[in-house]
């Protein structure tokens, strides 16, 4: 059976909102940014979440972010959040994790969270979200420098899930 995609981006396609396919128990990623990833033309980050997710025997995945905007190099990223953009990502984010309560959700954005200042902040802001619906978060494998957790492309198979204090890792790098 072919999967059945969520997908949405905004109408030029310079932000994704949200991707993934649909199912009853999907592994929720919460990444840093996206990149070329849609239903059609499959990235390296969406082939390892598919891969985990498969492995750990979740039916389906959804791939969030902290900010919207689509870049490759985080050197393309704006230098400042674009209002527009996150309040659109924060929308999607609350409808996807109020259709999942008390769902663990991924934390897998890795080093490239000290890219932008607006990084915590958007975090700041997803965690309340995730509060709502009592939303559990855990990292897969080692923490990387300074207790972050790890992008989910760079992971090596059977490193396993461990519980990841969210609230603790904001107080520490929100600026």
């Amino acid at each position: 059976m072919e999967d059945q995609y969520i997908y949405e981006t905004n109408a030029d396609n310079t932000a994704r909102f949200v991707i993934g396919t649909k199912g009853k128990n999907p592994l929720i990623v919460m990444s840093i940014n996206p990149s070329v990833g849609s239903p059609t033309r499959t990235s390296p980050t969406l082939g390892t979440v598919r891969h985990i997710a498969a492995d750990y025997g979740y039916d389906s995945w959804i791939i969030l972010c902290l900010y919207p905007q689509r870049a490759t190099h985080l050197n393309e990223l704006d230098q400042n959040a674009d209002p527009q953009l996150v309040e659109e990502n924060e929308k999607v984010i609350k409808e996807i994790l109020s259709q999942f309560p008390d769902h663990k959700i991924w934390a897998a954005w890795g080093t490239h969270y000290y890219a932008r200042f607006f990084f915590p902040q958007c975090l700041k802001k997803i965690v309340e979200i995730a509060n709502e619906y009592h939303e559990s978060w855990m990292h897969y494998g080692p923490l990387d420098e300074d207790d972050t957790p790890r992008y989910c492309l760079y992971l090596e198979n059977g490193e396993g899930w461990y519980p990841f204090d969210v609230e603790a890792f904001l107080k520490k790098t929100l600026y």
